[in-house]
């Protein structure tokens, strides 16, 4: 069983750092090295020492064969208990690390104190557990051997309460669904990774140093191995071992693989936008060309002087709304134009509030008679470019007040916007109880050009210029939906705060 645990870690500690590199990814992929390595370590020492029964044996390497090979081995145990060693002190250290990471209380995240504070005794620990220094350091000293075993299992159980505790507490002070969701796959990896190693920690890397002394045997580590367990205690243990185990990779399997999975998106959305961008400035310039013809041929068409009074009306009622139609289709292309021709964003601190006006009275403009829910939690200082944000804020107004347009709700359609403050963003939510989004077309509303809606009066580029304009603003655009109940956009913009 630990064979094969030291197995799916070594496949998690690589997986992660293909799939996403960040600080937080290098503290997970460390700490699934730090386990490798102390399973490694432990399972070449019991290999070595002998004396276990069979059943306990079996458990450990799967088969008896592989136990004989690994037994062969020519490694020294100076090496071995140094290996124990590095796993043993370095897991605490990047489980304490990355739930700091994670953690959003001030005195953690601004105080670099603290983070220098936490290396100290992990790298004592391994300073003093050097094979040769430890030995020089404990010979004929059975009680600092002792003392030393104590002390480090003290150290590593505290390093781990407090990255756990950090984690729990991170996870209940988060009060949107959407980011307690992502976040329980970190704090269900964390606390079943964390499981793991409890298991097996006890194993002081003194006790394969001094192997030939008598004095190796304490009551933790390899020794609660040498009892001849009954059938129901080898099962409780293989339970514990599996449960850990595939809790913590099917968890970090989910994390890295979600992450993946955006970064990917955000280039095939790429792709398609740059392949579309050619063609679509070729097409903009000839329709514009177009629609400016059009105006001329209005003009003097409205300077007609018909016969029949009735006919010259109609032909003026003709005229208006083709003239409406026409410059709409130019501020559309205008539009059109400025989204897919590269535009600077120039962001400076303004307030949240301001620019939620902004979208609104615009969006009023629009639609006079529909009411919209706002509920700010605080009106904090964002960096921003106001009149994009604003202009991506009315867009998703937009989006909202068609869909729930299209559900056909009348007095009991909704349309709400919202802030959020949540752990490392502002968040500002545009929410509506209209027709929702099929899971089929989920992935396919920010591309380029799709659209749902009638396309003489939609281009399918509003929900793609939102996420590029969010992206310009060092942001993310998020969407949950539920066909028939509704849908919520989440603009996500790092917090900023003002000095």
């Amino acid at each position: 069983m630990l064979v094969l645990l030291l197995g799916v870690f070594m496949i998690a500690s690589g997986f992660v750092l293909y799939r996403k590199r960040s600080m937080e990814s290098f503290f997970l992929s460390g700490m699934c090295i730090s386990l490798m390595l102390e399973f490694c370590g432990i399972l070449i020492f019991v290999a070595k020492k002998g004396g276990y029964s069979r059943e306990m044996l079996e458990f450990l390497f799967v088969s008896i064969e592989l136990k004989t090979k690994i037994q062969y081995l020519v490694i020294p145990l100076n090496v071995i208990g140094y290996m124990i060693a590095l796993g043993r002190y370095l897991f605490p250290f990047f489980l304490l690390r990355i739930a700091m990471r994670y953690s959003m209380i001030s005195a953690i995240r601004k105080d670099t104190l603290v983070k220098k504070i936490s290396v100290i005794l992990p790298a004592m620990s391994l300073i003093v557990y050097y094979p040769g220094i430890y030995k020089a350091v404990t010979v004929d000293r059975p009680k600092l051997q002792e003392f030393l075993a104590e002390f480090s299992y003290f150290w590593i159980l505290l390093y781990i309460c407090i990255a756990l505790i950090l984690l729990v507490h991170e996870y209940f002070s988060i009060t949107m669904v959407f980011f307690r969701r992502q976040f329980s796959l970190i704090v269900i990896c964390m606390i079943a990774i964390s499981g793991l190693y409890l298991l097996y920690c006890g194993q002081d890397p003194g006790q394969v140093y001094r192997f030939y002394h008598a004095s190796y045997k304490w009551k933790r580590g390899i020794g609660y191995l040498q009892h001849m367990w009954d059938i129901k205690a080898y099962y409780l243990l293989m339970l514990v071992n599996v449960v850990c185990g595939t809790l913590g990779f099917i968890s970090l399997l989910r994390y890295t693989q979600e992450n993946y999975a955006n970064d990917m998106e955000e280039v095939v959305l790429e792709r398609k936008y740059n392949t579309a961008r050619v063609g679509t400035l070729v097409f903009v310039h000839s329709t514009k060309n177009q629609l400016l013809a059009n105006r001329v041929i209005f003009k003097r068409l409205n300077g007609l002087n018909m016969n029949k009074e009735e006919e010259v009306q109609k032909a003026r009622e003709y005229i208006a709304v083709l003239e409406d139609i026409n410059e709409a289709l130019l501020e559309r292309m205008e539009e059109l134009y400025r989204s897919v021709k590269s535009s600077s964003i120039y962001m400076v601190s303004c307030r949240l509030e301001e620019i939620v006006a902004n979208a609104l009275e615009r969006f009023h403009n629009k639609c006079p008679d529909v009411s919209v829910e706002v509920v700010l939690e605080s009106d904090a200082p964002v960096l921003a470019d106001k009149t994009h944000l604003c202009e991506a804020i009315y867009n998703l107004l937009i989006n909202a007040q068609d869909a729930v347009d299209a559900a056909e709700k009348g007095s009991e359609g909704k349309v709400s916007l919202l802030s959020h403050d949540e752990r490392l963003y502002t968040v500002i939510e545009v929410r509506d109880n209209g027709v929702g989004i099929p899971k089929a077309t989920m992935k396919k509303i920010f591309e380029p050009f799709y659209t749902s809606k009638n396309r003489n009066h939609n281009w399918g580029m509003g929900l793609y210029y939102v996420r590029a304009i969010v992206k310009g603003h060092l942001g993310s655009l998020r969407v949950e939906s539920k066909e028939g109940e509704g849908s919520s956009f989440y603009i996500l913009l790092p917090k900023y705060m003002s000095v």
